[in-house]
């Protein structure tokens, strides 16, 4: 997510998954919407502000709520000021909040802070957040190319060190069951050279699934298929990709439009849940979450 100009790229060689798509459904009234995140009850919806300026403290972000098909409930939630707010992950009553160099913990009942971790000049730009356990969250530093695990017994964070820099490390998924964290990266030097993979936390190394690179931002994964948005340009251009993990044959999930700026998604109720950053519109794609056995 840096403001310049980007050079697109094909992906003349994927093929497109046959996901049922239908025509998009649209929430509207938002500015710039970098995450969303569902409780089973509500959605709630980061919004950077009327700039897009992710490392601005200019106090116009904010947290909205949304019924499970898009109505906005309460469009200022979170009575916490909030800067750049971008990953969101919830767990239990707690909504944990990325705001440019604090993680804010609000409790899902009254919209009010709990409490905050703050990371002082470690970054600017906490990007997004996943939780591995009642305990622990990971939240990735894009500025930096920094991966942090968050000790929340004692509001404490450490680096992850890896084997190697991911480049604009951005989007998160937590697979504790395999030890995993997968992780995508939104590249760097304004160029299309984002990865996506696995880090292996036993021993913290991280291995690259394809050679595919891209302007890489959520990720998520649903019956053994791993989800990735990419950008491709700060235009209408940018798409979701379908990952097996047993073959790692990679498709682009066949939606009915392009998308202005596909930040960090979810899969809810079947619809891929997709913040459109660059037109400030959530939108909802029904999709047949079985795509396994046809990839």
């Amino acid at each position: 997510m840096k403001k310049s100009l980007l050079i697109s790229f094909a992906f003349s060689a994927l093929t497109a998954t046959n996901a049922n798509a239908q025509d998009t459904k649209k929430a509207n009234n938002f500015h710039h919407i970098e995450s969303v995140v569902s409780d089973g009850k509500f959605l709630y919806v980061a919004d950077i502000g009327t700039e897009l300026k992710p490392s601005a403290k200019d106090g116009d972000g904010q947290i909205a709520k949304l019924d499970r098909k898009g109505k906005i409930l309460d469009a200022s939630f979170v009575k916490e000021p909030l800067n750049a707010p971008k990953g969101l992950a919830v767990f239990k009553d707690i909504l944990f909040i990325n705001d440019i160099n604090r993680i804010v913990a609000i409790n899902l009942e009254t919209g009010t802070k709990i409490y905050e971790i703050n990371f002082g000049q470690e970054t600017t730009f906490l990007n997004d957040i996943a939780i591995w356990d009642k305990n622990t969250l990971y939240v990735s530093a894009t500025d930096t190319s920094k991966l942090y695990k968050v000790d929340l017994t004692n509001k404490s964070f450490t680096e992850v060190k890896l084997n190697t820099t991911i480049s604009g490390i951005n989007g998160l998924y937590c697979a504790p069951k395999s030890n995993k964290l997968y992780v995508n990266g939104f590249g760097s030097n304004n160029q299309p050279n984002g990865v996506f993979g696995c880090i292996n936390l036993k021993d913290n190394t991280f291995t690259q699934i394809t050679a595919i690179t891209g302007y890489y931002d959520g990720i998520c994964i649903k019956n053994d298929v791993l989800y990735l948005s990419n950008w491709m340009a700060f235009e209408k251009k940018g798409f979701i990709l379908s990952v097996d993990l047993t073959s790692t044959k990679v498709a682009r999930v066949n939606l009915p439009n392009l998308i202005a700026g596909p930040a960090d998604f979810i899969i809810d109720n079947n619809q891929l849940i997709i913040p459109s950053m660059l037109s400030g519109e959530l939108l909802f794609f029904p999709i047949d979450t079985d795509l396994k056995q046809r990839l």
